[in-house]
């Protein structure tokens, strides 16, 4: 057992049958991110003490801002508004919010009376942008100076800033208008009488604060910054996204995209309730079931054939699972290509092409290898015509599907990852038994 997992079974243990002193010293020994790992394994009397006992030693936000989304509204559930305006007022803004986000609005106005003026200000400001918009994820405390000030002045102002430790980069602004940016390590080695205007920066790489979050996390990524400053139309400052939300808003959009490609919502976790898990996986599982019959259906079709020749029932899921699997490497390769900002509609036809000719090609060898195989084992040379035609038509056309869903489903507007796989799996199934069972038929006096 290691000594994290030791530590944990220890606190709950303590959460049982200790006292809140005995809790609180066990608190002190364990780090946020690990304590989140607690709530899954706790019931609500022991995470209603745990959560008192991070409040007395100022640990409930930095925890619960660590603990997977979909359970963060069950547990905020169990917090009173009093404690939970508490644990918001010791938050970053933009951590805060998201907290805030988790709660039922009818709590909010309870929640917000709680918190001072200013706190209360900055939330509500940030809870006006849409959901998932860099201006929802932005923290709005930053640094600023005017485009007038010396470098001395600059320095004077920086040292009384309370947040400090979080400064990045120096924003230069006139009036509130964004007009360039100085990073700091560039500021501590500038002559003190040097005018701020002279050594800015004014080609300034910044986000809308309407824009996709995803977008934004994209901008720090390509241009490896360490955060990027969000504006609105008019090009004023409102705040920045730093790279520690990137990490952040990655992983979301990353598990969001890998559950998707399975047909799963992004609350289906390993501790998620099971009438949950049903809700959710039905739906697919459905279509995927209706799928299914449409394979069968194409197989019924040539009933007759394979009756006549058994051996081609062995080779069929051959055919199949070799474009399914071809499909489902295109389609994840266009889809990441398309969460990254790489690819655009104007070179889609390029890469469409690409993936289908890497279909072909594959299809050509793993035919040949497939058509020995049969040869060898059944001694028959049609059969193993049959496997290669059938395997290069397939691989093309799994080329063609994968490229083509992501793209599809992006022109309308949807998440090019949500179902993607079910659908080129489907099609590649379909036509596969549907190709290689029509070339049977074709053939059938020389098998």
């Amino acid at each position: 057992m290691t000594l994290r997992a030791a530590q944990l079974k220890h606190l709950r243990n303590l959460l049982q049958i200790g006292s809140d002193e005995q809790v609180i010293a066990a608190l002190d020994k364990i780090h946020p991110s690990d304590l989140s790992l607690l709530f899954t394994e706790i019931g609500d009397v022991q995470m209603k003490k745990l959560v008192d006992c991070l409040l007395m030693v100022k640990k409930a936000g930095e925890t619960l801002k660590e603990i997977p989304e979909f359970l963060l509204p069950d547990i905020l559930d169990l917090v009173a508004s009093d404690k939970l305006a508490l644990i918001i007022k010791r938050l970053d803004t933009d951590d805060a919010t998201y907290l805030l986000s988790k709660v039922p609005e009818q709590r909010w106005p309870e929640i917000l009376d709680n918190l001072d003026k200013k706190t209360r200000n900055s939330i509500e400001r940030l809870l006006l942008y849409p959901e998932d918009s860099a201006g929802s994820v932005m923290n709005p405390h930053f640094f600023s100076v005017s485009v007038e000030n010396t470098v001395q002045e600059t320095v004077k102002e920086l040292q009384k800033y309370p947040q400090r430790e979080s400064v990045f980069y120096i924003y230069i602004v006139d009036g509130k208008r964004l007009v360039g940016v100085v990073p700091i390590r560039q500021l501590v080695i500038a002559d003190p009488q040097t005018e701020i205007r002279e050594m800015m920066n004014t080609s300034v790489i910044k986000v809308q604060a309407v824009s996709d979050q995803e977008e934004a996390a994209q901008i720090v990524s390509q241009y490896n910054l360490l955060a990027s400053p969000v504006v609105n139309e008019s090009q004023e400052l409102l705040g920045v996204i730093t790279v520690d939300d990137v990490i952040d808003i990655f992983e979301e959009e990353a598990t969001e995209d890998i559950y998707n490609m399975a047909g799963l919502s992004d609350v289906d976790r390993a501790f998620t309730p099971v009438r949950v898990k049903i809700k959710k996986r039905l739906p697919w599982l459905l279509i995927n079931l209706g799928t299914a019959f449409l394979a069968s259906i194409v197989v019924a079709m040539f009933a007759s054939t394979i009756e006549r020749v058994a051996i081609l029932a062995a080779y069929m899921p051959v055919v199949a699972g070799l474009g399914g699997n071809g499909g489902t490497q295109s389609m994840v390769v266009i889809t990441r290509s398309i969460a990254l900002g790489e690819m655009q509609f104007a070179n889609a036809f390029e890469a469409v092409t690409k993936e289908a000719l890497n279909g072909l090609f594959l299809g050509c060898i793993a035919g040949l290898i497939a058509a020995g195989i049969a040869y060898f084992v059944n001694m028959s040379p049609f059969l193993g015509i049959i496997l290669f035609m059938s395997m290069v038509v397939n691989m093309l056309l799994a080329g063609l599907m994968g490229s083509a869903v992501p793209l599809m489903l992006k022109k309308l507007n949807l998440d090019p990852a949500v179902g993607a796989s079910i659908f080129v799996t489907a099609t590649t199934d379909i036509m596969g038994f549907f190709i290689f069972l029509g070339f049977a038929q074709l053939f059938i006096d020389k098998l």
